[in-house]
């Protein structure tokens, strides 16, 4: 086997490993049995996210007071991330919301300064543009009866069943739900997710808050599950290129915050699941130029690359036809376009509304 056979089957194998044996292995996997006790009624300081979210924030607010969860356990902050619309003036005709008017920092700065007045036991996270189902927030809390627990993550879904990133968000479920077996679910929903007040971590504000903030409170030795019953619903988002490129870009970035807890050695290590899951999905467009062009140079060894090669193309070509396909190659643009931001040096802290 020459050189460029060998980069050929490691890439081909580490595409195969993340998207596809992952998941096979997480099945092997001991599971952990968590506590749940739908009486566990603990105080919640509900934070809402915004910035610019005139259109959005009344009917999410309206769908906050009308939530099946006693108002005096429930406090609502609004945090808001130096709006320039009427956010701040439609959130102020509901008095049982506290607004936290903000200079624009991002949502993870937005985030930390929101937990510095929230007064409860329980932080639940929430983006302004979805809608939580009327007992999302007791299927949410009720796995904080079990003191393991540090992070509780609830299921984002879309309202539009057929698009790619429902398509995308169907399998990233399957993966988070055996990830959670074991208590290392690493990322979380940020339109649905909630943190044990004395185990929240202040992030660094060039992190990404829903990402971050799991891997360091399973790092501090509790762990976090999934909650598929806690349902939050939203719209499918527009401009999939600039809302994955931004996302992985701060994934990159955050990178740097991990490292302590890569060590496989260590009890409470994330090597496995970050790697499996996050890292070797984000080069993953890496891999898959270096397979298509081996594949090429690779033609006049066997007849089985150069069909290999026809089917890639076939499949790059055809593929804009084909919901899950087109997002597919979608997501694996973006990512290609974070690695270069990150590499150059690119920063973004903030984000526009793109819906």
């Amino acid at each position: 086997m020459n050189f460029l056979q060998i980069v050929f089957w490691i890439s081909f194998s580490a595409i195969i490993y993340t998207f596809v044996l992952y998941i096979v292995v997480l099945k092997m996997i001991r599971r952990n049995h968590y506590i749940k006790d739908s009486n566990f009624l603990p105080t919640i300081s509900l934070i809402i996210c915004a910035y610019d979210e005139e259109k959005s924030i009344a009917a999410k607010l309206q769908n906050t007071i009308k939530l099946d969860y006693p108002l005096d356990k429930l406090q609502v902050i609004l945090a808001d991330d130096g709006s320039t619309d009427k956010t701040v003036e439609i959130a102020n005709g509901f008095e049982f919301v506290e607004i936290l008017k903000l200079p624009r920092a991002g949502k993870t700065s937005a985030q930390n300064e929101a937990v510095k007045i929230a007064r409860n036991e329980i932080l639940v996270f929430s983006d302004a543009n979805n809608i939580y189902k009327v007992d999302a927030l007791k299927k949410l809390v009720r796995n904080f009866a079990d003191e393991r627990v540090g992070v509780a993550c609830g299921e984002l879904q879309y309202n539009e069943k057929k698009s790619g990133e429902s398509f995308y968000w169907e399998y990233e479920v399957a993966v988070k739900k055996e990830e959670s077996k074991n208590g290392w679910l690493l990322g979380a929903n940020g339109s649905i997710y909630a943190v044990r007040k004395k185990a929240f971590v202040t992030l660094p504000v060039d992190s990404i808050s829903d990402h971050l903030e799991p891997i360091k409170v399973y790092g501090n030795g509790l762990d976090v599950i999934y909650e598929p019953e806690a349902i939050a619903i939203e719209d499918v988002p527009d401009n999939v290129l600039r809302r994955k490129r931004r996302i992985i870009l701060r994934s990159l970035v955050s990178m740097k915050y991990v490292l302590a807890l890569l060590n496989p050695f260590n009890k409470r290590s994330v090597f496995v699941p970050y790697v499996s899951h996050k890292l070797i999905r984000w080069f993953s467009p890496l891999f898959l130029l270096i397979i298509f062009f081996t594949t090429g140079l690779l033609m006049n060894n066997s007849n089985s690359y150069s069909y290999f090669l026809a089917v890639q193309i076939l499949f790059y070509s055809f593929g804009w036809l084909f919901h899950p396909v087109r997002y597919f190659i979608q997501v694996n643009v973006a990512s290609l376009l974070a690695i270069i931001d990150w590499l150059t040096g690119q920063r973004q802290n903030t984000w526009d509304v793109v819906r």
